[in-house]
């Protein structure tokens, strides 16, 4: 049993040996691992941020051109607004004439639809 506590004894020493040497392989990919990690973390974040900033823009954009919409429709509706009022004080008649037919039109309608409804 000597001889077999010494292979034994050879083989633990050869373990330890092999272990030691993983180790060290592993200590040296393990700094590149994580340089590679963060090389692609960090260009990860570059294109995230990046990202963001185009969508932030694009949205200020956006609300910008909305707001000038916004804009041009309020001073158009003024502009026809003032031209109504405008073409009213000159020929007011005109205007009333325009809404009583305007309103008994409105009124038949409405009344021919009760008809059809109840007949």
């Amino acid at each position: 049993m000597d001889n077999q506590a010494k292979e034994n004894a050879g083989d633990i020493l050869k373990i330890d040996e092999a272990l030691e040497l993983l180790d060290r392989e592993l200590k040296g990919k393990s700094d590149e691992i994580n340089r590679l990690i963060s090389e692609k973390y960090s260009n990860l974040k570059e294109i995230i941020s990046g990202a963001t900033h185009t969508g932030r823009e694009t949205m200020e954009k956006t609300r910008q051109t909305l707001e000038e919409a916004v804009a041009k429709g309020e001073e158009k509706t003024k502009e026809i607004g003032m031209e109504i009022d405008r073409k009213v004080r000159a020929n007011p008649w005109l205007a009333v004439s325009i809404a009583a037919v305007g309103g008994f039109l409105l009124c038949y309608i409405l009344e021919a639809g009760k008809r059809s409804k109840s007949a």
